[in-house]
C-alpha cells in the first residue's frame, strides 16, 4: 500500500505540465466495451541483444531456439519501431506509449498513455482488478494514464501475491480507500478555493475525478469475495528475479484463469537482473554497453534467454489451460539496441489472441516505415474489442494480422 507522500505524488504528477501537454487529456469520452481478449504485455527495459533478434528475420536465434514450437501461432515483426523518436534511455519509459516522457512536448497531438491504460480506460470493469502492472525488479516506469501520470507498479512476486490471492483485512482496505479519498478531497477543496478557471485547473479537476472513480471501483469490488491461494514460493526468491520469474508469470496466469484481471503488464527492469545467474558479473545496463567483449555479450544472452524462457513457459501454461487463443501476449521493448541507444528495429513478438498469425511481417522498406509500433498497438486494441480505436498517431491496424 502506498504511503501519503507517494500517493500525492502519483495523483499530482502531470498536473503542472505545460498547456500543450494538458490539452491532450480533454477528449471525447467513448462508450466502454467488454474486452474480447485478455492482454498480457511483457517488456525488458533495455531490450535484447540485437544480433540475436535482428539478424536473419524470422530465422533469428530467438525465434529458432526459443520460440520455434510456436511457429504458426505467433508473429515476428521484422524491423518495427516508432517514427520520429529520439534515442535515449527515456525510450524505455516510452515502450508502450511510443512517446518518451522527456519528448512529450514535441507531440502535442498525441496522448502519452500506455497501451495497458488505453485498454483499461476503454473497457468495462468485469474483474476485481482493471489491470495489473507487475514490475519484477527495479526498473523504469512503463505504465502511464491519460493525464501522463505514472501508474505505481506492484513490485515483485510477494506483493503481487498479496494483491491477488492472500487473505486480507477488508476493514483495513476500506480504511486505506477512505484515507486516499480524504487526500483527493483535500486537493479538490484547495482547487475550488483558489479556482481561476484556467486550463491547468480544468485538467486538475478532471484528474481528481478520474482518481476518485478509481477508488469507487476498488471499493465496489471489495464486496466480492477475493479468491485465496496458498503461497508456494519463498519470501527471498524474488531477490533472484530471472530464476524466480516463473512465480510472477504463474500468478499472472492464475489471475487470468480465476478472472481477477484481463489486462497485465509484466516488466523486467534493468536493476539486479544478473542476480542468481552464474558467470554474469555485471548488471543488465553494464552488459548492454558490451563493446564487443565476449563476457558481456555472454551476460546479455544469458539474461535474454532467462527472460524469454520465462515467457515461453507462461505461453505453455496458457496453452495447457485453454487460454492461449483468448489471450493476446506481446513481448516488446522500446530499445532495439541499447549499446547504440537506438530504438530502430525493436524486438516485437506477438502470440495467441486469435490473430491470423504470420511467421514474419516486414515493417520496414529501406528507411521507410511500413508499420510502426503504434500500428501494432492499434491491432491489439481492435482484436481486444475496441474496434474503432487507434493508438497515438496510427491510422491503421496491420491488415496481415486479420487475414486468413
Amino acid at each position: 500500500m502506498m504511503n501519503r507522500r507517494s500517493f500525492l505524488a502519483s495523483s499530482a504528477a502531470g498536473l503542472t505540465l505545460p498547456l500543450s501537454q494538458l490539452s491532450a487529456a480533454r477528449t471525447k469520452v467513448e462508450p466502454r466495451v467488454k474486452l474480447k481478449k485478455n492482454v498480457v504485455l511483457v517488456s525488458l527495459d533495455l531490450g535484447l541483444y540485437a544480433p540475436n533478434f535482428q539478424d536473419n528475420g524470422a530465422g533469428c536465434k530467438y525465434m529458432t531456439e526459443i520460440f520455434s514450437e510456436f511457429k504458426g501461432q505467433m508473429t515476428y515483426f521484422d524491423g518495427i519501431s516508432e517514427k520520429g523518436i529520439r534515442a535515449s534511455h527515456e525510450v524505455q519509459r516510452g515502450t508502450f506509449t511510443t512517446i518518451p516522457y522527456e519528448d512529450r512536448q514535441h507531440f502535442p497531438d498525441k496522448k502519452m498513455i500506455s497501451l495497458d491504460q488505453v485498454l483499461a480506460d476503454g473497457s468495462i470493469q468485469e474483474t476485481r482488478h482493471k489491470y495489473i502492472y507487475n514490475r519484477i525488479n527495479r526498473g523504469s516506469n512503463m505504465s502511464w494514464n491519460k493525464f501522463e501520470q505514472p501508474i505505481l507498479p506492484i513490485e515483485g512476486a510477494n506483493e503481487l501475491y498479496e494483491t491477488l490471492f492472500a487473505r486480507t483485512d477488508t476493514k483495513l482496505e476500506k480504511a486505506h480507500i477512505r484515507r486516499e479519498r480524504d487526500i483527493l478531497s483535500t486537493l479538490a477543496r484547495n482547487l475550488r478555493r483558489y479556482w481561476r478557471g484556467n486550463i491547468q485547473e480544468e485538467d486538475m479537476r478532471a484528474s481528481l475525478d478520474y482518481q476518485l472513480a478509481v477508488l469507487d471501483e476498488r471499493e465496489k469490488w471489495l464486496k466480492v469475495t477475493k479468491p485465496y491461494l496458498k503461497k508456494i514460493f519463498g519470501e527471498n526468491e524474488q531477490k533472484q528475479p530471472i530464476p524466480s520469474c516463473h512465480n510472477n508469470f504463474n500468478l499472472i496466469y492464475d489471475a487470468l484463469e480465476k478472472q481477477q484481471t484481463k489486462i497485465a503488464l509484466v516488466e523486467f527492469g534493468a536493476g539486479g537482473l544478473n542476480a542468481g545467474l552464474p558467470g554474469v558479473e555485471l548488471d543488465h545496463h553494464g552488459n548492454t554497453h558490451h563493446g564487443g567483449y565476449p563476457e558481456r555479450i555472454y551476460g546479455l544472452e544469458t539474461i535474454d534467454t532467462g527472460v524469454l524462457t520465462g515467457l515461453k513457459n507462461f505461453l505453455h501454461k496458457l496453452k495447457e489451460g485453454g487460454l492461449y487463443d483468448d489471450t493476446i501476449v506481446l513481448f516488446h521493448s522500446g530499445f532495439a539496441d541499447a549499446s547504440k541507444h537506438t530504438n530502430k528495429k525493436a524486438p516485437a513478438f506477438l502470440f495467441g489472441g486469435g490473430f491470423a498469425h504470420k511467421e514474419s511481417i516486414a515493417c520496414l522498406k529501406g528507411e521507410e516505415h511500413i508499420y510502426s509500433s503504434s500500428d501494432l498497438f492499434t491491432s491489439i486494441l481492435r482484436q481486444s474489442g475496441l474496434e474503432k480505436a487507434t493508438f497515438s498517431n496510427s491510422k491503421q491496424a496491420i491488415p496481415e494480422l486479420f487475414k486468413a
